[in-house]
């Protein structure tokens, strides 16, 4: 994830890597899948103040499968990512100051709305140049990560993520809009790279 982010900071600005800027995290944050991505509206944008503290929450309102709904929340960069995303769109920098049916993922060069071939293109785009770079230093088996990676992967790398950070299952599950439990049980189970870190520091403890 890091070295994707860091990827994506080298590429020229244009259009398409600032549309990039806001897509990559908004997704990777959110956990969304494409087709509720490319849903997103501006209007399903809401804040709620918080209950202990100064301030408001913004969050999302998902469509997600079967036509359910769910509260996503957007988190401060990524609220940031989209400002600067919207001023470039020609809209204003305050999301809630927009028309409500924009779409928080626009064509290039316009506000239409950005059809799920398009986004899956541009996303295996940037998977595909980093998995080049990689390949340029020599790093094969990351480069062979990359290439097989698709926008779900954003969705289970955050799952992965939030699981290793210790997040309660039913929290992940809320975000992912997972129907079943068991379906989030994945990402929150100690997996064989966590077995040998565990293994490699205390390796490491006993050479000290």
């Amino acid at each position: 994830w890091r070295y994707l982010t860091h990827h994506l900071d080298q590429l020229p600005r244009d259009a398409h890597s600032h549309r990039l800027h806001f897509v990559l995290p908004f997704a990777y944050a959110t956990g969304l899948r494409l087709s509720e991505l490319v849903d997103a509206k501006i209007g399903r944008l809401y804040t709620m103040p918080l209950r202990d503290s100064l301030g408001v929450r913004w969050m999302l309102k998902v469509r997600g499968k079967g036509g359910k709904w769910r509260a996503v929340p957007i988190p401060e960069g990524v609220l940031l990512a989209l400002g600067e995303y919207l001023t470039r769109r020609g809209l204003s920098l305050d999301p809630l100051a927009n028309p409500p049916e924009a779409p928080l993922i626009a064509r290039l060069g316009g506000n239409e709305p950005v059809s799920p071939s398009s986004l899956y293109k541009a996303l295996r785009a940037l998977f595909q140049g980093a998995a080049d770079a990689l390949r340029a230093e020599g790093r094969m088996q990351e480069a062979k990560d990359f290439d097989r990676a698709t926008v779900h992967w954003l969705r289970h790398t955050r799952g992965n993520h939030l699981g290793l950070a210790g997040v309660p299952p039913n929290l992940i599950q809320k975000l992912l809009g997972h129907a079943s439990l068991a379906t989030t049980s994945i990402y929150t189970e100690s997996d064989e790279e966590r077995v040998w870190q565990e293994l490699a520091d205390l390796e490491a403890a006993d050479a000290d």
